[in-house]
């Protein structure tokens, strides 16, 4: 049986955190929305602020508070900025935000095989990151200068990571 959509209103003062801007989502809300979505962590919604909507997370703001981004695009479509009272509609997103690896991306991954070991294990989001930067590489040498960076990256990534060893994980234990 599938879950109920849940569908929150609520009105928030957009605020800016260093150059992002954010709304607080009231509690009640918060915890109907963890209750929903079985998980107390990042919460994936669907917003929706002045009739304009995006999908994005609901991440933990400390002492128990959740805010949720609000990105430039959404802004300037709502026309609203920081100080502006808003309305914002919540609703939880079921659907996946994962992005398929590319063929073209996976082969030159494999030929590498540090970088593959630290594409698989990166956090969902930053892997997330990364492809959307190869997938907005149109023509056909953007799209290999695309992937040279993001192998770059994951090797600069792998070699800066900590290695662990027995030691280091009898000592954790």
């Amino acid at each position: 049986m599938p879950k109920k959509i849940v569908d929150l209103r609520f009105q928030a003062t957009i605020y800016r955190i260093w150059m992002m801007r954010h709304v607080d989502v009231p509690e009640e809300i918060c915890r109907k929305l963890q209750k929903q979505a079985g998980t107390k962590r990042h919460i994936p919604v669907v917003a929706i602020v002045n009739g304009r909507s995006v999908r994005t997370t609901m991440v933990p703001a400390g002492g128990g508070r959740y805010r949720i981004p609000l990105n430039t695009t959404l802004r300037k479509a709502a026309h609203v900025d920081v100080g502006d009272l808003v309305g914002v509609e919540l609703r939880l997103d079921p659907d996946s935000r994962e992005i398929q690896l590319p063929p073209e991306l996976r082969a030159v991954l494999k030929d590498h095989p540090n970088a593959w070991r630290a594409y698989e294990a990166l956090p969902p989001g930053h892997r997330r990151q990364l492809l959307l930067y190869y997938t907005r590489a149109k023509s056909p040498y953007a799209q290999e200068r695309a992937a040279r960076f993001v192998v770059d990256h994951l090797i600069e990534r792998a070699l800066l990571q900590p290695k662990r060893t027995k030691r280091s994980k009898r000592a954790k234990n």
